[in-house]
């Protein structure tokens, strides 16, 4: 075969590779029936268990979920069914995402970056390698361990978007525009709108730097009359595909923690507190510092992560052999559980650094030496402004004014994955410097571009090394640890272990330094014997092939290796104790639990079994986070405290918790731990009184002083003409008589009519009541419920959650996804086509 068509069909051998690779990393999950515990799927697990039964059995999208936080809206993990993108999801993980998602991500990131490369038209087997090793980077990997794998996907289909980009800007008008509408799609089916949201700060960089050097060159008019145009309209075709979910998404986030806020800031909060969107502390707390971003060129070079294995020969093995002689202090050292957070950053946890190996890191500089302006410029914006989001609440002037002015961008928090996508511009410019170098071959240019990068990158690290032993490297908390793990209370002592922790530090961060300079010195090598001709193409390619992939590999070993599977099983992460299996005897389709065994607000395995008042999310709606703050949570300890001391509660004691229906408690995992709320409300009541506030403020103010089972709350600021007008009789009565999560169904029975409250959460976008088949007005009553006017006599009341966002959105996504795949299989085709012909 010709050097032109191994070229051509290069593909044929990187794809198995890529899957070989791939199936060596997770060799444990491929080969042992193991797989990572993923934290996040675990939750994910709990939150959906409900909605997953309730789908078997109707054979409908949930859309709301009723086991967390009393119910909240699912439209953000719900599908489409019959979505004709998941044909395009399938064929990314080469049809095998049931099984093996997670390895499959690893291998949607190599093909993601591999694929948007040849757009580039870098030589493909230099493409390979950057591509393979970029999937390694730590970031990626502790994120996969993690289970945020949404993210991965986003990154991974943000190749593509820029490879499209590229064959659009080079008139290739067909596979441009396929490729673009494709990936757009797959973009947001991906769901991790952050990730997104940074990306297309990185497009319309390139976009504006191809505008700015098309008007330089006299092309303007063609750039705006049909690159721009196609661009667009083949985004926009991408983006209807997932019209659905956007719109979902933009709908739920109004009246989620990240839309407008209604109530006024709780004293102490006032300069923190935001009209709309996360408080400014909350969304930047996981920031990067800007020296942090130094790990690209060194893993460890602020520690590693927040759990580490310290050296068995290091600065605190010795301390410890000092304190607890030579044989114990090997056994602590050696024992896997003892681990310290040798992460000295201002971020308040994290898994890992954020490593792209540094040979990816010199290509990249070098790439900035060799390229031509037009391919530098956008290369070094998108880089430059994926450092500036990461670096969050470190660079104020520039984060937080956007944070007050920018559209969306107070819906996000973790600034610090801005930099995974940078990570994407920094792989596409490695590679094409290195290419444009191997292929042009060695000439004035390239070797000064080469002696410039080498000298800037290995001074760096020579900086770096040097500047280790100069930085503070002290944790907040590192005097706490000790503390508590050995029992100190000798400060001096105390002080000989922090102090061993910061040599330990340091020890490290110059060990990971001097690794990279070995790397480093390794590849200038390779390239050096290249210039000499001593190492052909093929064969330095391969050299720095394996280099590149070396280094990353060993470094992503550290966070994710064979002793971070665990065998599987059929068995859920989630078993029912006695205090859950007592509750479930209840054969009510529906009540409510409390679990007091744990941080109620932030778990999912109460909403595995339960209804629970409780969940896991960080997208609650907005009223009832409020509700969280301001009033549940103050409940809990009245509800602890007075089950502890034997009182028996009034209604008016815990209102709300009484109003949400919470039947149950649970102190403990034994069946005699399962504590029944004698005052909870039930599934509906009509009430006595209407309370009439005029204010959001006024509604949360005046809930603690209310007895709920007679007395209700309506701002009437938000419903002037709403009929809230009540007269209770003895006999008036409301029975839930069918439900499941989308569906209710109620009979109601009263001598005069009135107003009745329903423990159901208030969400305005999709819920529908009627009255004996006619639409009827809800009206948030006490904060957070359904309020409905009943006229007297006997009715049926219906509830139905059909938001026009998935029902119409949905519509109209399916079309534009046929769409979009008639234009791939036409592009596709025409190119098979034509290579028959040749």
């Amino acid at each position: 075969m010709s050097k032109g068509n191994l070229k051509k069909y290069s593909w044929l051998l990187v794809i198995p590779v890529f899957f070989i690779l791939t199936v060596i990393y997770f060799s444990p999950e491929f080969f042992d029936n193991k797989s990572l515990q993923q934290s996040d799927l675990v939750h994910f697990e709990g939150m959906s268990h409900a909605s997953q039964v309730e789908a078997e059995k109707t054979g409908e999208s949930p859309l709301w979920n009723s086991a967390m936080f009393s119910g909240m809206p699912e439209l953000l993990t719900s599908s489409l069914k019959g979505d004709p993108t998941h044909f395009l999801y399938s064929l990314s993980m080469l049809f095998m995402y049931d099984s093996f998602e997670t390895p499959m991500t690893v291998m949607l990131l190599m093909l993601g970056v591999w694929i948007g490369l040849m757009c580039f038209r870098v030589n493909p087997w230099v493409a390979a390698f950057i591509a393979a090793a970029f999937s390694l980077n730590t970031f990626y990997i502790t994120s996969l361990e993690a289970g945020h794998v949404t993210k991965l996907w986003a990154i991974g289909y943000g190749g593509l978007i820029l490879g499209s980009m590229r064959l659009i800007f080079d008139r290739k008008f067909l596979l441009g525009g396929a490729l673009m509408a494709s990936s757009v799609a797959l973009e947001l089916r991906a769901g991790h709108y952050q990730i997104t949201y940074y990306l297309c700060f990185v497009v319309l960089i390139y976009g504006l730097s191809e505008l700015y050097f098309a008007f330089k060159n006299g092309e303007l008019n063609t750039f705006l009359m049909k690159v721009v145009p196609i661009g667009i309209l083949a985004a926009s075709l991408g983006a209807s595909t997932q019209l659905w979910r956007v719109w979902t998404t933009q709908e739920y986030a109004t009246y989620s923690i990240r839309g407008q806020k209604e109530l006024s800031a709780l004293p102490g909060q006032e300069n923190n507190h935001t009209e709309e969107g996360l408080d400014k502390d909350y969304a930047f707390s996981w920031s990067e510092g800007k020296m942090e971003s130094l790990t690209l060129l060194a893993p460890n070079f602020y520690g590693g992560s927040s759990q580490e294995r310290v050296s068995e020969d290091g600065p605190l093995a010795k301390q410890l052999e000092k304190v607890a002689g030579k044989q114990q202090a090997k056994n602590i050292v050696q024992n896997p559980n003892f681990k310290l957070p040798l992460y000295f950053g201002e971020q308040p946890y994290t898994g890992g650094p954020i490593y792209q190996g540094i040979l990816i890191s010199f290509f990249f500089i070098l790439g900035l030496f060799v390229l031509d302006a037009r391919q530098r410029s956008w290369l070094i914006g998108g880089t430059l402004i994926t450092l500036m989001f990461a670096w969050g609440k470190h660079l104020q002037w520039f984060n937080y004014t956007l944070f007050d002015i920018l559209p969306g961008m107070n819906k996000f928090r973790t600034p610090a994955m801005a930099l995974g996508v940078g990570c994407i511009v920094m792989a596409l410019g490695a590679a094409l410097g290195l290419s444009k170098v191997i292929e042009e071959g060695w000439n004035e240019k390239t070797q000064k571009a080469f002696l410039k990068a080498g000298g800037t990158t290995l001074g760096l690290l020579i900086l770096m090394w040097i500047g280790a032993g100069m930085m503070d490297v002290s944790g907040p908390r590192d005097a706490a640890i000790f503390q508590q793990m050995f029992g100190l209370n000798d400060q001096n002592m105390i002080r000989q272990f922090t102090n061993a922790l910061d040599e330990e530090r340091i020890s490290l961060m110059r060990a990971d330094v001097m690794r990279s300079i070995f790397f480093l010195l390794a590849g200038l090598g390779a390239i050096f014997a290249f210039s000499k001709k001593k190492l052909g193409t093929s064969l330095v390619i391969v050299v720095l092939g394996v280099l590149t992939l070396g280094d990353v590999w060993v470094v992503a070993k550290r966070y994710v290796n064979e002793a971070s599977f665990q065998k599987k099983t059929n068995k859920t992460f989630h078993a029912a104790n006695a205090a859950d299996k007592e509750i479930l005897k209840d054969k009510d389709p529906n009540y409510r639990v409390l679990n007091l065994t744990t941080n109620s607000f932030n778990e999912s395995t109460t909403s595995y079994f339960h209804k629970s008042i409780g969940g896991y999310s960080a997208i609650k709606l907005r009223r009832y986070q409020d509700l969280i703050e301001r009033a549940i949570s103050r409940e809990m300890q009245v509800l602890a405290n007075g089950i502890q001391k034997g009182d028996t509660l009034s209604v008016k004691a815990t209102p709300a918790l009484n109003m949400l229906n919470m039947k149950y408690a649970i102190l403990g995992p034994s069946a005699q731990a399962v504590f029944r709320n004698p005052n909870a409300l039930g599934n509906a009541w009509f009430v006595d009184k209407v309370i009439k506030v005029n204010s959001a403020d006024e509604e949360m103010e005046t809930l603690p002083t209310i007895d709920p089972s007679f007395q209700a709350i309506v701002d009437v600021n938000k419903y002037p003409n709403a009929n809230i007008t009540t007269s209770f009789n003895e006999g008036d009565n409301i029975k839930l008589t069918s439900f499941n999560q989308r569906r209710l169904k109620y009979t109601a029975e009263s001598k005069n009519g009135g107003f009745a409250v329903f423990s159901e959460v208030w969400y305005p976008a999709g819920w529908v009541a009627k009255i004996d088949g006619e639409p009827v007005d809800i009206v948030c009553t006490n904060y957070i419920l359904r309020g409905i006017h009943i006229p007297a006599g006997k009715h049926e009341i219906t509830f139905d959650f059909d938001p026009n966002s998935f029902v119409v959105g949905g519509l109209i996504s399916k079309i534009a996804s046929y769409i979009t795949l008639l234009l791939l299989f036409a592009a596709v085709g025409l190119i098979v086509y034509n290579e028959t012909k040749k």
